[in-house]
């Protein structure tokens, strides 16, 4: 099986590089890829750089250039929920975006206010999480370290974790029919400390993320592979 690993920052593939095997750099528009092996799988990870359009750009180019069977991010993010903490992961099985209004999302190409994770992955992801720890991944073009604007954002879509690319990946692979899904560890608490926070904890929880997802490929070698 093919998959295809895509984070924002290169932080948060380190961990998962430093565990694979063959590990060969193929460099496409200004980025760096990397074709390797895990257990029985073959990844192909990049760091696609900060923001909506990077992690657009560089998903796409993924699809186009590796045709993975699917596509999984993995990295950190801003929790939103009361009861999820810095370092704790969670699984995303839908993505949208706080910054663009859900009418103009639903009233434009492709016509979706929400992009849903693929099925058959959430059904053997979610063994491995609480469904406390299951739902929504908001994306924007902006760092949410103010309480005022994360309960804005909690607000209107009942979320738990808000990035800067996680539901553009998700756009990205619904319009090529790729399935996909996403792991993030909470960095911080997207308050009024989260830029103080995130920095403390951003290597930390990025490994976090690494290290869960590369624990769930092993044990669900069988399921995912057959």
């Amino acid at each position: 099986m093919k998959l295809g690993i895509i984070s924002s920052m290169s932080i948060e593939i380190e961990l998962i590089l430093g565990n694979c095997k063959d590990v060969k750099e193929v460099q496409l528009k200004q980025n760096i890829f990397y074709q390797c092996k895990f257990e029985k799988y073959e990844l192909i990870v990049v760091s696609s750089g900060v923001g909506k359009t990077n992690a657009s750009v560089y998903t796409q180019i993924l699809i186009d250039h590796f045709e993975p069977d699917a596509v999984i991010n993995t990295g950190v993010g801003g929790g939103l929920l009361d009861n999820l903490e810095p370092f704790d992961v969670v699984l995303g099985t839908s993505f949208s975006y706080h910054d663009v209004r859900l009418k103009q999302l639903k009233n434009t190409f492709p016509f979706k206010s929400q992009f849903k994770a693929d099925r058959d992955l959430v059904t053997v992801f979610s063994e491995h999480f609480p469904e406390e720890k299951r739902g929504e991944v908001v994306s924007g073009e902006s760092f949410i370290d103010d309480s005022l604007e994360k309960e804005k954002i909690h607000k209107q879509h009942k979320a738990l974790i808000v990035d800067m690319e996680t539901a553009s990946m998700a756009h990205c692979c619904f319009i090529n029919d790729i399935p996909f899904i996403s792991l993030t560890a909470i960095s911080d608490l997207a308050d009024d400390l989260a830029d103080k926070i995130y920095y403390e904890n951003d290597k930390e929880a990025a490994d976090c993320a690494g290290n869960y997802l590369l624990e769930i490929l092993k044990e669900e070698e069988n399921k995912l592979i057959n």
